[in-house]
């Protein structure tokens, strides 16, 4: 009996060694779970949240594109996981989402966050600041990436910008009654895109109205609103263009600042070469795209004759008007953020500007 107990603790003693070898091999093996690359580099796959459908142009023109320059730049060495249209959450919260690393990079639009990026919010829907999505997309990635916007709206979040897409300035639109002036806004019921913008609607004497961007057609078809302030990337692609009459051209009056960041907790777990590779796609899909909106804003403007609308083509005294009365409500915006940061994102950003106007 006694043999036989010794037998058996050496059994069980053998049997617990075994055992504890193989769970200690099947924990390494589950902490290297990474691929590795013909080169030995370690595989990276970044997860990336977007709001819109693949179909629209922020996903096939500057989204897509990225992931794909970034994949070769590091030669196959960063993959990604891509959701697009909300997939992993509404548009609004794609910012938080990226901040608590639920993805690793997300699309943000700043006008959804004026407590968390408070100049950027403020700052890009003022009237005047620049003429075009070119200019105002180049100034303001350059300046994202610089104190005080990188501090006080992104690394304050958590997160990196690494592309940008400002939207096309925004202009004036009715059915039958021709703007030529600011003043020809008084009374007006205008469809506002809030924040900085309604301010600037009550501030020209108009009646600011919340209407989302897909409910601008039926809003503005039923009279809800009877002037449009959009871009015309916006007008073309919601099909408004079968209800207007008229428009202004060139009044530039604000825009919106939208595009990509990343977590910065994985950007500081990042190697150096995938940190080169996404700052130099981010920069390229950037301009890419801005010229491309560019384009196909020009494009829907220039459709428009054919379907019996008239843009107004602002003269220079018209234009000086609209510049003047832009002056006033600025300065009125500024001195009421009461912010030395906020005034020097105004500074550096139309000074940012000139060099790509020259």
């Amino acid at each position: 009996m006694k043999k036989k107990s010794v037998l058996l603790i050496s059994f069980l003693v053998t049997f617990a060694l075994i055992f504890s070898g193989c769970s200690s091999t099947s924990n390494t093996s589950d902490e290297n779970t990474n691929e590795v690359d013909a080169s030995g580099k370690e595989i990276i796959t970044l997860k990336l949240a977007a709001a819109h459908p693949p179909t629209h142009s922020i996903p096939s023109v500057l989204i897509e594109p990225f992931m794909e320059r970034v994949t070769e730049l590091t030669e196959g060495q960063v993959e990604f996981d891509y959701y697009p249209a909300e997939q992993l959450g509404k548009a609004a919260d794609l910012l938080n989402l990226a901040k608590d690393g639920a993805t690793d990079i997300a699309y943000y639009a700043s006008p959804y966050y004026p407590s968390q990026m408070p100049i950027s919010s403020n700052l890009m829907g003022m009237p005047g600041l620049f003429e075009d999505t070119y200019e105002g997309t180049m100034a303001f990635h350059t300046i994202s990436q610089q104190s005080p916007i990188l501090d006080e709206d992104f690394l304050s979040n958590g997160v990196r910008p690494i592309a940008t897409y400002v939207t096309p300035t925004y202009d004036f639109y009715t059915k039958d009654k021709q703007i030529k002036l600011p003043k020809d806004l008084e009374g007006m019921q205008v469809r506002a895109p809030g924040g900085v913008q309604t301010k600037l609607l009550e501030f020209l004497g108009a009646t600011p109205v919340t209407v989302t961007t897909p409910e601008m057609y039926e809003a503005f078809d039923k009279g809800v609103i009877n002037t449009l302030y959009a871009a015309p990337t916006s007008i073309q692609d919601f099909k408004l263009n079968e209800l207007i009459g008229y428009g202004t051209n060139g009044a530039s009056y604000g825009s919106g600042a939208v595009g990509l960041v990343i977590s910065e907790k994985k950007w500081q777990q990042l190697p150096e070469n995938v940190k080169e590779a996404i700052n130099q796609a981010g920069t390229e899909v950037t301009e890419a795209h801005a010229k491309h909106i560019l384009d196909e804003n020009q494009k829907a403007m220039d459709s428009w004759s054919s379907d019996g609308i008239t843009l107004h083509e602002l003269s220079s005294v018209e234009k000086e008007e609209w510049i003047k009365v832009a002056q006033e409500f600025n300065d009125q915006w500024i001195e009421e953020q009461n912010s030395e940061a906020f005034e020097k994102a105004v500074e550096i950003l139309q000074a940012e500007v000139k060099k790509f106007q020259d």
